[in-house]
Parts: structure tokens; C-alpha cells; sequence
């Protein structure tokens, strides 16, 4: 097990980059997308077909999946310590360490209904009907599963972090630590 943390550590820093650089790409075309379908539609009275269906069904879901992994390692997700803030660390790290435990039970269920999805439409290849084209969305169907499961390297490894506080181990890696800009 040892070894198998480092391991995920290094696997999802090389991934993560490329991922939030996609995910950052694709909401800068989402905003350029969206601002030639308003001035199209209000300079010259004709909207860009199908914006609304390549934004639901492309740029959303990759803008909502893809970066998920990148927050839980950076500890940014949302967490009440209305309860934890007086309580001792190693409490607080057990805490912790079992929500974190129940979130990788529920992402990981998450994680298979959507590769199962995103297998069934890819072998269907799924498209929506816009107008008298196609738009084919399957390919869109991958950006759940792959950022769901980078998602799940990071709760684990929050996990293995949580534990050792609760263990009274103290962390000495930068990258393990949370970030204090709210202090």
C-alpha cells in the first residue's frame, strides 16, 4: 500500500494538468460560443443553431466533471466545521477520514452508472437531432466517467491523508497540506 500511494499521487498530478487544461479551454470556447449566438441573434436576427444542445451536452458536463479531481486534491470542496472547529485534530481527521469514505462509496457508484452509460451510447453512438443535422454527443459521454474517476484517486488519497492525521501522524508534504487562505 505504500507503494500504491505514491503512485496514484504522481499519476493523478500528471493527469490532472492536462485535464483542467482542457476543462479551462473549454469554458473559455463555452463563453466565446454563447457571446456569437447573442450577437448573432440580436445584430443579425439569426441564431447560431444548436448552442444550446453543445452547451449542455458538451462544454457543461466538461466543465462540471473534469475539475473535480483537482478541488478534492486541493481540499477546495465545501466543508461545514460548525461541529469540528473546536474538537481535537486527530477527531477531526477520523471525521473526516469517514466522509471522505462514504463520498468514495457514492462517487464510485457514480463513477459505474456513468461509464456504463457512456459504453451504451458510444456503441449506439448517440446523436441528438438539431434542426435537419445531426449532432453527435457520445464522445460527450466520456468527460463523467474519466473525471469521476480521477475524482475517486483524489478521495482516496484525501482518505489516506485523513487517516494519518487521525493517527496522529503529522504531514510534512506540502502537497498533503490544506491550504490556509481562509486563516
Amino acid at each position: 500500500m505504500r507503494e500504491t500511494l505514491p503512485l496514484l499521487r504522481r499519476t493523478l498530478e500528471l493527469v490532472q494538468k492536462p485535464v483542467m487544461a482542457l476543462g479551462g479551454l473549454l469554458i473559455f470556447v463555452m463563453m466565446l460560443h454563447v457571446v456569437a449566438d447573442v450577437l448573432s441573434k440580436y445584430l443579425l436576427n439569426q441564431p447560431i443553431v444548436g448552442t444550446l444542445e453543445v452547451v449542455s451536452n458538451y462544454y457543461m458536463v466538461a466543465v462540471v466533471f473534469l475539475p473535480l479531481a483537482a478541488v478534492q486534491s486541493q481540499n477546495g470542496h465545501v466543508k461545514v466545521e460548525v461541529f469540528t472547529v473546536g474538537m481535537p485534530k486527530r477527531l477531526v481527521g477520523a471525521i473526516d477520514a469517514f466522509a471522505a469514505v462514504l463520498m468514495l462509496i457514492y462517487v464510485g457508484l457514480m463513477t459505474w452508472f456513468v461509464l456504463v452509460e457512456a459504453i451504451e451510447e458510444t456503441a449506439i453512438r448517440e446523436k441528438l437531432q438539431i434542426g435537419l443535422k445531426f449532432l453527435p454527443v457520445w464522445p460527450a459521454r466520456w468527460f463523467a466517467p474519466v473525471g469521476a474517476l480521477l475524482f475517486m484517486i483524489a478521495i482516496v488519497l484525501s482518505i489516506s491523508t485523513f487517516v494519518r492525521t487521525a493517527r496522529g501522524i503529522e504531514i510534512d508534504d506540502e502537497k498533503t497540506k490544506d491550504d490556509e487562505w481562509t486563516a
